[in-house]
């Protein structure tokens, strides 16, 4: 009798102790946990700012969550290019959850992310979108109301985006300032502000419609990026390329749906945010090789055209005397939005910030805010 006490005892602390190893996972290997998640966008992978959410961010986040050996997966249904929302809808679409993380094109957003805009209103601040980048990923991180803007529309940001830096492609010649004057010159929404104080006259467009636009007289040119002339051929319409060096631009980032990120485990959303600035970062290194192989590209695709594509930079000084004469538009942007927060402030955060990394902006937009 004493014997099966004394067994007894020894089973029901084998099993006791079984069960607390079981609870802190050393006692056997975990239960697989699996997370389904869908990843979008507007636009297709042929775009960098999409096609390194495919080729970086999803394996990364799947290799990293593997090796933390807990028993987690992620499956990933892919759908980019349109497949689940427009343009128009990307911050809505993620925000609601029918993309579980997605990019977001924050330029188009200016009614619910009006601080988000603070680069469109200090162009020639900087033309590497390397810096640009890192700028608005520790602001986005450091600056509480920017931060409360992906908040606010169920989001958690993970990393920026941006392209490269703004030239002239234009049908005739274009090489001061004043030649501006009198053109139709083709601009994306915000980035048309550029034009005032120039005499030309700016009409709404995308990549999509230069070249129609510009073929048919709706306008003389546009003010664009190479890498996005180059595939949709617009230097066929417009082959005189004037490099200004307008600036790169800060368009908005990754994100993912705050409720999402909430159920994931504190080390799977660790892994999710850094391997988000790790594509922002990628993203910008590869926008600069892409910019100097486009300018590459469209002189050498356009040069047995009918009209010749020729790349010349703006006169000396006309960059400047742009820049200068141009109406004070961050200042404008910051009484326009005082009352949504702190606009000043963030304009002078940001360009602070990119000189302490080296730029030198032609005009110190910050300057009496």
């Amino acid at each position: 009798m004493k014997m099966n006490k004394r067994l007894f005892h020894r089973t029901a602390l084998a099993a006791a102790m079984g069960a607390s190893l079981l609870a802190t996972g050393l006692g056997t290997a975990h239960a697989q946990q699996t997370f389904k998640l869908t990843i979008a966008s507007s636009h297709p992978t042929t775009l960098p700012w999409v096609g390194l959410m495919s080729t970086l961010f999803v394996p990364e986040v799947n290799k990293r969550v593997e090796a933390l050996g807990k028993g987690y997966k992620i499956e990933w249904k892919e759908a980019y290019g349109g497949q689940l929302y427009k343009m128009n809808a990307t911050l809505s679409s993620v925000g609601e959850g029918i993309a579980d993380v997605g990019w977001v094109f924050a330029n188009l957003e200016s009614a619910k992310m009006p601080l988000t805009q603070y680069a469109t209103v200090t162009p020639f601040a900087t033309g590497d979108v390397r810096m640009l980048l890192e700028v608005a990923n520790e602001m986005n991180e450091k600056v509480p109301a920017l931060k409360a803007e992906w908040d606010r529309n169920n989001l958690v940001f993970l990393g920026a985006s941006g392209v490269d830096t703004y030239h002239l492609f234009t049908k005739a010649p274009i090489s001061t300032y004043a030649d501006l004057s009198g053109k139709k010159i083709s601009a994306p929404g915000a980035v048309g502000a550029w034009l005032r104080g120039s005499g030309a006259v700016a009409v709404d467009g995308s990549l999509t419609s230069y070249y129609t636009d510009i073929q048919t007289g709706v306008s003389e040119g546009t003010i664009s990026i190479a890498t996005g002339i180059l595939p949709n051929k617009i230097y066929e319409v417009a082959p005189y390329v004037t490099t200004v060096d307008i600036g790169a631009l800060y368009n908005g980032g990754m994100a993912m749906n705050k409720d999402t990120f909430a159920k994931m485990p504190p080390e799977v959303q660790k892994i999710i945010k850094d391997v988000g600035l790790e594509y922002s970062k990628a993203l910008g290194n590869t926008l600069m090789q892409r910019y100097e192989a486009a300018l590459k590209s469209i002189q050498t695709q356009g040069a047995s055209q009918s009209v010749p594509v020729k790349v010349s930079p703006m006169a000396p000084g006309e960059r400047e005397k742009w820049a200068n004469t141009m109406p004070n538009i961050a200042a404008d942007w910051v009484k326009a939005n005082a009352n949504r927060g702190p606009s000043a402030q963030i304009v002078k955060t940001y360009m602070e910030e990119l000189r302490k990394r080296g730029a030198k902006p032609v005009r110190d937009w910050d300057k009496g805010l």
